[in-house]
């Protein structure tokens, strides 16, 4: 049997006590923390039960292409209408004007009476409860008040007035035709032949205007009118519509005078002609003559200014116009018929025209090979005549003045090398021109022969440059021309 030392036996005793003592304060701790946790207030953690809703998404309802009409009554004008609702917008107001003018003028020529329609395009949804009634109704009580208008409205001798109306309207989702014929009374047989000799100028007037490019001046079938039984003629365009290349134009063919105005994106010109020559009857040969030299003077202005070619063409297309057709009714007053010999000797060596004011004015602009620009300015030109003729103390003679003003103003900047124009680095060339020229043509006669003829021309031509370099003007140079000569053209 082994002994174990004490020495051993002491070693394992203390040992044993120790771990001992060691489980026993384990214990102890183990004990303390339940006691800690249980002493210490439990947070628990609560989630609701969810009721399941199921989320239903409605699907909008389609929007379905409608069209509304005022009346239900189909005839040519309403055929009309429908197809040219339907036309491509890149046509302009060319392609929903075609061809209603001469259709309304026809429809009144037929019926004489009163009449009025009106279509429109648009979309709406099926909303329950909406009849399509009432969609309709609100589509056409909603017709834009940026509709383009048309008016044209004819005056008989006899009194009574005839006005046709075309609206377009091209408001956002949806385009609409409204037409309207307005009479103040049935018209005489031979009034509805006048009436209707003006079909075509009407058409023919809107399509030019409307182009959706470059408006065009095509008025000569409405200049032409039967004078003996219309007295006035009238057609006006209004469209509201911003940056559009027709805004307004009026055309006035009256007894006393004919005028012109328009206003677009090219710019403004502004005629007004007397109806009647102030010494009678002029030989065509020499009014052309006088509308060609005055076409090749507006040539010169606008080449000088470098105005807009397709203004000055406008402009020019609308001067000749107006002239080319010969002038009705009598002469001046002071032409009786014992001085028609003075008249006949004086007619030649004034222009032939009809007395009249002219001119056109706008901003332009020129690009360069690349579309920069590399130009842009404004330009005002003005022309006018005025015919004075007086008796004299002859029984037979008469002394006639006449009188044409031409001025000119104009600027434009231009870059340098034809790169794109850069106002804002303060580096381009300056062009201003400021020209005046005033023409005075007397002429008199002595018992019927010519006495006196001379022609006076006062001329003042202005053009200057300036090269700006970083905002100042490092050079600058002017180039005036002026010119004073009589001419005696006995």
């Amino acid at each position: 049997m082994s002994t174990i030392s004490p020495t051993l036996s002491s070693v394992l005793t203390s040992q044993a006590m120790r771990s001992t003592s060691t489980a026993a304060a384990a214990k102890v701790s183990a004990a303390d923390a339940a006691e800690s946790v249980a002493s210490t207030p439990s947070t628990v953690l609560s989630l609701d039960t969810m009721t399941a809703v199921d989320v239903i998404y409605t699907k909008p309802a389609p929007y379905t292409p409608r069209q509304a009409w005022a009346s239900q009554t189909r005839d040519a004008v309403s055929s009309l209408m429908a197809t040219n609702s339907a036309r491509s917008s890149t046509e302009g107001l060319a392609g929903r004007w075609r061809g209603l003018g001469s259709a309304l003028i026809n429809q009144f020529a037929t019926t004489g009476a009163n009449y009025r329609q009106a279509l429109v395009n648009y979309q709406a949804a099926d909303t329950p409860g909406v009849t399509t009634q009432s969609l309709d109704a609100a589509a056409l009580d909603g017709f834009s008040g940026k509709a383009a208008k048309a008016s044209f409205k004819v005056q008989t001798r006899s009194g009574q007035t005839v006005e046709f109306i075309i609206a377009v309207d091209n408001a956002p989702g949806k385009n609409g035709l409204q037409v309207e014929i307005k009479s103040s009374g049935a018209l005489s047989s031979s009034e509805k032949t006048a009436l209707a000799k003006l079909a075509q100028g009407f058409d023919k007037a809107l399509e030019g205007l409307g182009q959706a490019d470059k408006p065009q001046m095509d008025l000569a079938n409405l200049l032409d009118f039967d004078s003996s039984v219309l007295k006035s003629v009238d057609l006006s365009v209004k469209n509201p519509q911003a940056s559009q290349p027709l805004s307004t134009f009026n055309l006035h063919l009256g007894p006393e005078r004919k005028t012109l105005d328009f206003k677009g994106l090219l710019g403004e010109t502004a005629l007004a002609v007397d109806a009647q020559s102030p010494l009678g009857a002029v030989d065509s040969r020499q009014r052309q003559s006088a509308i060609d030299g005055l076409l090749r003077q507006f040539d010169a202005a606008a080449q000088r200014s470098h105005a807009d070619s397709q203004l000055v063409g406008m402009f020019k297309d609308a001067f000749t116009q107006l002239h080319s057709i010969s002038a009705a009714g009598s002469a001046s007053a002071a032409v009786t018929p014992e001085r028609q010999e003075a008249a006949s000797r004086i007619q030649p060596l004034l222009s032939g025209l009809a007395d009249f004011e002219a001119s056109f004015s706008g901003d332009f602009e020129r690009t360069g090979r690349y579309g920069g620009v590399i130009e842009k300015g404004h330009v005002d030109y003005r022309l006018s005549q005025q015919t004075e003729v007086k008796q004299t103390a002859g029984a037979e003679d008469l002394r006639a003045e006449q009188t044409q003003e031409e001025t000119l103003q104009g600027q434009y900047m231009q870059s340098r090398g034809g790169v794109m124009l850069d106002t804002a680095s303060g580096n381009y060339d300056v062009f201003t021109v400021d020209d005046s020229t005033r023409t005075s043509t007397k002429v008199e006669t002595v018992k019927g022969k010519l006495s006196e003829a001379t022609r006076q021309t006062e001329q003042q031509l202005l053009q200057t440059m300036k090269k700006m370099v970083n905002f100042r003007a490092e050079e600058e140079r002017s180039t005036p021309r002026n010119k004073s000569l009589v001419e005696n053209l006995l």
